[in-house]
């Protein structure tokens, strides 16, 4: 991983240049780094979550230049039986960063459809977590409405983690919500926010939250979150991990376990992100926790690969 110079590709017909103001550092960013998932071209200028300006655009896409936008980091691949009835259904995204150069740059160019402006009194190192926030409200949006999710469990407090214990808080204040994650700043700010740190690994608690939520992403994070599980509870696995997990199925039947995975978000998801962060950004923007330049980034990436301390981490092109 180095920084250098790149030609940002001839834009295609009607897409617009983003000068790059704000861009995240994801786990899914590590986890291309670590064994080159997805991408379809190398080298590869990564990065998905992205806030910046237009700087060019043709009068068709409907950008006037230096409005302030965030961007749909999915890309629609075209064929399939979702993008032939809604472009937002595409069953087989690919990703900016992925299979087009990304946020990791000075500038980005997108098509207009992946473009949503945000009002001008939003700062931009807020407005640069609707993307990840969208996925965390497009997880819980997949999760069975109870009375009785009164206990919650995040197991891992990463950008992910974070933001969904922002956002339930934001929900349900009166919940309790404890949160496993061995990293000393990340279960900082899990206490900060109003939950419990538990234990994490061999020595979690008994079973008996609600809800549990998977935001780690280790070989045995899973099975931890089945271990967690009350009768009846719902448990979403938000990270992403390669490991496979050993799992007794009459453990799901007989404590009626439901488990659901979420893949990335849909538009709505977005707009509503990007609401919340203009009405209540301070909610969510205590993830942030480290500001840096692009030459900083394969140093910090690299420390982030060994051991995660860092919450969320943006780069300032």
């Amino acid at each position: 991983m180095r920084v250098g110079e790149r030609d940002l590709p001839e834009p295609a017909a009607g897409d617009v240049v983003v000068r790059v103001e704000w861009a995240g550092l994801c786990g899914s960013d590590l986890h291309v780094m670590r064994g080159g998932a997805w991408v379809t071209e190398w080298p590869a200028t990564l990065g998905h979550e992205l806030y910046g300006r237009v700087e060019s655009a043709p009068a068709a896409s409907g950008f006037a230049v230096g409005t302030a936008v965030v961007a749909d980091s999915r890309i629609p691949c075209g064929a399939c039986a979702g993008c032939a009835t809604d472009p937002d259904a595409c069953s087989q995204p690919g990703f900016l960063g992925e299979i087009r150069p990304g946020a990791f740059a000075t500038r980005c160019s997108l098509p207009p459809a992946l473009l949503h402006p945000v009002p001008e009194t939003l700062d931009g190192a807020t407005a640069v977590l609707a993307e990840p926030l969208a996925v965390v409200l497009a997880g819980l949006g997949r999760l069975s409405p109870t009375p009785s999710s009164r206990r919650v469990a995040i197991l891992g407090h990463g950008p992910i983690g974070a933001l969904a214990q922002a956002e339930l808080r934001r929900r349900e204040p009166g919940w309790e919500i404890a949160v496993a994650e061995p990293a000393a700043l990340r279960a900082s700010l899990g206490r900060a926010l109003g939950a419990r740190t538990v234990p994490a690994g061999d020595d979690l608690p008994a079973a008996g939250f609600d809800l549990v939520i998977d935001a780690a992403g280790h070989a045995a994070s899973l099975t931890d979150a089945l271990r967690l599980a009350a009768p009846g509870a719902q448990i979403l696995v938000l990270a992403i991990s390669e490991a496979a997990v050993s799992v007794r199925p009459i453990d799901l039947v007989e404590r009626a376990l439901t488990v659901f995975g979420s893949n990335a978000f849909r538009a709505a998801d977005l707009r509503t992100a990007i609401e919340l962060l203009a009405r209540e950004g301070w909610r969510y923007a205590p993830v942030v926790t480290d500001a840096i330049a692009l030459d900083e980034l394969p140093e910090v990436a690299a420390r982030q690969l060994r051991a995660p301390d860092a919450i969320k981490v943006l780069i300032r092109p």
